[in-house]
């Protein structure tokens, strides 16, 4: 029985080859011994639909939600699967376009069984763009007190590379929907008011796709504004020292601005 289960949200505007690329690397993982739990956020691509649909491998576990839900909700549709199945220990995540080096499941299950304080463990990661070129190498922190201060800032993970052990969830709650592309910074902010402690692994594990909306995505006024409210409120939670509001605020600031500018500042800031 697999203690380990994966989960993939699928949306309308992934693209085929970038899914294709992410299902295989995670079906030649090394470590094998897992369930792969999909859901499509509402209906996607004839294309993906009949690709995901002829996989015959019986670790799959494809879900179809009617509507487009967003992020969160179709990852709590997942985890509320997966924790009605006790055997169910560890959780990894994936997205339909990033790339999963083969070991990297095996290192992060032994990482999390051999150190039973860590609660979240994901890796450093290379950048890509949409061809596969590399962009750059992003060391992340590798320990807790690192990365619960790198957390008053920046996320201390990327949250695609993460593998959790089912207790986050139980102790910090599911992912929340109502936050703009932050679900996975709350939850690691819950989770830290828990007290439950994170590593990264010194390897890149991970490749992470930067495609041509990723800042745009990430930026504007509504976007910035949601950043500040949202952090301030898990800053404050944290007990946080000044410094902590000073730079969410400064980093909700550039959110703000035209998303031509962004990358030349925020991905400077994402990389510090």
């Amino acid at each position: 029985m697999s203690e380990l289960a994966v989960l993939l949200s699928v949306y309308k505007n992934d693209r085929l080859k970038f899914v294709k690329e992410s299902v295989q690397s995670i079906l030649d993982q090394t470590f094998n011994l897992f369930d792969f739990y999909i859901v499509f956020d509402g209906p996607v691509s004839l294309d993906i639909d009949n690709y995901i649909a002829s996989l015959e491998d019986k670790r799959i576990k494809l879900f179809r939600l009617e509507r487009n839900a967003g992020l969160a909700v179709a990852l709590n549709f997942l985890l509320e699967k997966v924790l009605s199945d006790p055997n169910f220990k560890f959780i990894a995540r994936m997205d339909a376009d990033d790339i999963s080096r083969h070991d990297r499941f095996e290192k992060q299950f032994r990482f999390l069984s051999e150190n039973p304080d860590i609660a979240c463990v994901g890796c450093w990661f290379e950048e890509i763009d949409e061809s596969g070129k590399h962009l750059s190498y992003n060391k992340l922190p590798t320990d807790h007190d690192s990365l619960r201060k790198r957390y008053m800032t920046r996320t201390p993970f990327a949250h695609p590379s993460v593998m959790y052990r089912r207790l986050l969830i139980v102790k910090a709650g599911f992912y929340p929907s109502d936050t703009i592309l932050m679900e996975d910074n709350v939850l690691w902010g819950r989770a830290l008011k828990e007290g439950l402690r994170f590593a990264n692994i010194p390897e890149y594990l991970f490749r992470f796709r930067i495609d041509r909306d990723f800042y745009i995505r990430r930026s504007g006024i509504k976007y910035g504004w949601n950043y500040i409210k949202t952090k301030f409120k898990i800053v404050r939670s944290l007990n946080s020292p000044l410094f902590a509001y000073i730079l969410l605020i400064e980093i909700g600031i550039i959110k703000m601005m035209p998303s031509w500018l962004v990358p030349h500042i925020y991905g400077r800031i994402r990389k510090e």
